[in-house]
C-alpha cells in the first residue's frame, strides 16, 4: 500500500479501480530543455521571499536536497516552468458525470497556449511579450453544446507571479468581447476542479506554503502508447490502462489566502518530466475532498508528435468525493510545437474568429 497514496488505495480496497501494470516506461523531456538546464545550473536562487531570482530556461532546481528548508518551494518553481512545449494546441471533451458514469453535461472544444519567454532556445523567445512579462498566453474556443458554440477566452499569464492573470471573454450572442475578474480559487465552469488546477497546479507558487514531504517510487497510471487515455471504474473516471512504478517527488501546498477553499493539497510530481501524476485534496477540516488523476502518452506513438519528447496530455479525472461527481478530460487529438502567430492571441483576433 505504500506505493499508492492511501485515498488512491482505499478505491482500491473498495473495488471501484482495478490496477494493472506495465514496466515502467522511460520519458525524459527534451534534449535541448536538458542543455537549457545545465548551461543555467547554480544560477538560478530563492530570495529571502521565497520568489524566484536569475531564471533563464531550463528547470531551475535539478537538485534538490531533501533536507533544505526550501525544498518545496524550490519543487513549486520547478513545477512552474517544466518543460511544458512551446505551443500546445489540444481538442477534446470535458464531461460531468456522475458517481455511475452518466453524462450530467459535456462540451467539446480547442486549447491552445503559447509561452513567450524562457524557452530552453531563447532566439524562438517572442521578443514583444518578453518585453512586456508575458510568460504566455492561451486561448479556448467552444464547439459544443450549441448554446455555447463560439464561445472563446483568451488570458495572459505574467511571469511575475505576483501579478494576476488577465482574461478575456467573447460572447457569441452579443458578439462582443468583455475583460473578466479572474479568481484563480473559483470552480471552473462549476466543474469538480478550480480554475487554478486544470493540470494538478497552474496557481501562483508564492500565494501557497509549499512542504516538501519525500522522494518515492509510487505505482501511477502509466504512459500509454496512443492518443486517449482510458477511464474505468463505475464511475468512469479512474485511469485503466496500465498503471507502472515511477520515482515522484511528494509535496504538500498549503494556500495563504484565508478564502481559498482547500485546507492542503498533496501533490505527486513525476521526477522525471516533472509533471503531477496525482493531486489529492483536502479541505480545511483535514478530510479528504477531491483526488485528481493525471495520464500522459508516449510521444512516439503518437500521430502527431513524434520526435517532439515532450510527455503528451490524453487524459486528466477530477474526482469529487463530497459531491460524489467527477469531471473528465479527453483528448481527440494533441498537436505540440507546431507555429502559431502571436496576433491569434487578441481580442482583435477573437472578434474575427467570432464573425
Amino acid at each position: 500500500t505504500t506505493i499508492l497514496p492511501p485515498e488512491v488505495f482505499t478505491v482500491v480496497q473498495n473495488g471501484d479501480l482495478e490496477i494493472t501494470v506495465q514496466a515502467t516506461t522511460d520519458l525524459p523531456v527534451r534534449e535541448e530543455y536538458i542543455q537549457a538546464t545545465l548551461a543555467h545550473v547554480g544560477q538560478d536562487a530563492l530570495g529571502t521571499d521565497g520568489m524566484l531570482q536569475n531564471y533563464v530556461a531550463g528547470l531551475p532546481f535539478p537538485l534538490i536536497d531533501p533536507t533544505d528548508a526550501q525544498a518545496g518551494v524550490k519543487l513549486g518553481w520547478n513545477l512552474r516552468y517544466r518543460d511544458r512545449a512551446d505551443i500546445t494546441q489540444s481538442w477534446g471533451t470535458t464531461a460531468l458525470i456522475d458517481n455511475s458514469g452518466s453524462v450530467l453535461r459535456s462540451s467539446n472544444g480547442l486549447y491552445v497556449r503559447m509561452y513567450g519567454m524562457h524557452r530552453s532556445s531563447p532566439e524562438r523567445n517572442i521578443s514583444d511579450w518578453a518585453e512586456r512579462g508575458i510568460l504566455y498566453k492561451d486561448y479556448s474556443m467552444t464547439f459544443r453544446p450549441t448554446d455555447s458554440e463560439g464561445t472563446q477566452t483568451m488570458g495572459i499569464r505574467h511571469n511575475l507571479d505576483t501579478l494576476g492573470d488577465d482574461r478575456w471573454l467573447y460572447d457569441p450572442k452579443t458578439r462582443r468581447t468583455r475583460k473578466l475578474i479572474y479568481t484563480p480559487y473559483d470552480a471552473f465552469q462549476g466543474l469538480t476542479f478550480l480554475s487554478e488546477e486544470f493540470s494538478g497546479f497552474e496557481g501562483h507558487v508564492h500565494a501557497h506554503e509549499w512542504r516538501f514531504i519525500e522522494d518515492k517510487i509510487m505505482l501511477v497510471p502509466g504512459v500509454i502508447k496512443g492518443e486517449t487515455a482510458q477511464l474505468g471504474g463505475p464511475c468512469k473516471c479512474y485511469p485503466s490502462d496500465p498503471w507502472e512504478l515511477r520515482w515522484v517527488r511528494v509535496v504538500d501546498v498549503v494556500p495563504r489566502e484565508e478564502n481559498h477553499p482547500y485546507g492542503r493539497r498533496r501533490l505527486y510530481v513525476d521526477l522525471q518530466h516533472g509533471s503531477p501524476l496525482f493531486s489529492v485534496i483536502f479541505d480545511k477540516e483535514g478530510q479528504h475532498w477531491r483526488t485528481f488523476f493525471f495520464t500522459f502518452g508516449d510521444p512516439e506513438s503518437s500521430t502527431f508528435n513524434k520526435g517532439v519528447r515532450i510527455p503528451i496530455f490524453v487524459g486528466n479525472s477530477w474526482v469529487d468525493y463530497k459531491a460524489e461527481r467527477a469531471t473528465t478530460w479527453l483528448p481527440s487529438k494533441n498537436i505540440y510545437n507546431r507555429p502559431v502567430p502571436p496576433h491569434f492571441f487578441t481580442v482583435a483576433s477573437m472578434m474575427r474568429q467570432g464573425k
